[in-house]
């Protein structure tokens, strides 16, 4: 039997890491693209800069399977980027509207969670249940009037525009609800007898105790936010207004696309993202396990 299961396990393994593999080889060869220089050394030993709109055969960027150690890397074309756009605008742009977002969705969210999973009122249940209902409703569905709404409030290009319409969502406050509902209400009963009001109940004992919840909602906002597209497409029309995720669009042209640059800029977007979702992954677990228990 322990043969058995040592083989089901390394046969586990295996199939994890040959995904895993299949997975990653996309973002490995946008990152050696984004890594490949912009000249090359022809038969007779010379060296010239790229035609974009004529690859030499010597730099076929899509040839497979890729040579990964063809050209020598350069780091050249992440200067570039920030030389033929405004991209360090971009990323300042893109990390006003997350960081404004992620912390407004954390403030209304945490008190909605808190309210609908503590407090009793008239029509609680029927209200929270006509919130859930709204998750059925695509945004592209309400994208017209979001727009003609922000366009008559003179928002249009403005961080106040992008930020408005997303300062609290359904998920975000029925990951709160569920948290709380599963925090021991012991706890809170006790602040309650010590005279503790209910905001003081909610920002100083409740709200400690829910930080991995809180941790885990401002990254899922972060996250979201720093890769939205479709609501900065739409709100946004001037090139100083743009976000990462129009701005990349500046890099596929037309008629040819310099993929060098275009994967330079990508990899310039993605990998702070990486980097952050995988230092708090742990509070991504905690909070899946906990407010999956109780409805």
């Amino acid at each position: 039997m322990r043969t058995k299961y040592n083989y089901r396990k390394t046969l586990m393994y295996v199939v994890l890491i040959v995904y895993a593999l299949l997975s990653l080889f996309p973002f490995i060869w946008s990152l050696l693209i984004s890594f490949t220089p912009m000249t090359y050394t022809d038969d007779r030993g010379i060296e010239r800069g790229v035609d974009i709109m004529e690859w030499p055969p010597e730099m076929d960027l899509f040839e497979f399977p890729p040579h990964f150690f063809g050209a020598p890397a350069t780091g050249e074309n992440y200067e570039e980027v920030f030389h033929i756009a405004p991209y360090g605008r971009w990323i300042l742009n893109t990390l006003i509207y997350a960081s404004m977002v992620t912390l407004a969705n954390l403030f209304f969210d945490g008190l909605a969670g808190y309210a609908f999973a503590r407090l009793r009122f008239r029509g609680r249940d029927l209200i929270f249940s006509l919130l859930m209902a709204t998750m059925m409703v695509p945004f592209p569905a309400i994208i017209v009037p979001t727009y003609l709404l922000i366009s008559d409030m003179g928002l249009i290009n403005t961080f106040m525009g992008l930020i408005l319409p997303k300062v609290s969502m359904v998920f975000g406050i029925f990951l709160m609800r569920q948290f709380f509902l599963n925090l021991p209400i012991e706890i809170e009963e006790a602040a309650t007898i010590d005279g503790a009001s209910i905001p003081r109940r909610a920002f100083s004992v409740m709200f400690p105790m829910a930080r991995p919840a809180f941790i885990t909602l401002g990254i899922y906002t972060f996250l979201n936010t720093w890769n939205d597209f479709m609501w900065p497409l739409i709100v946004t029309t001037k090139k100083e207004m743009f976000t990462l995720t129009i701005g990349l669009n500046f890099f596929k042209g037309s008629f040819y696309t310099v993929w060098p640059y275009m994967m330079a800029a990508t990899m310039l977007m993605t990998a702070p993202m990486i980097i952050l979702y995988f230092s708090s992954q742990k509070y991504f677990l905690e909070v899946n396990v906990s407010s999956g228990v109780k409805g």
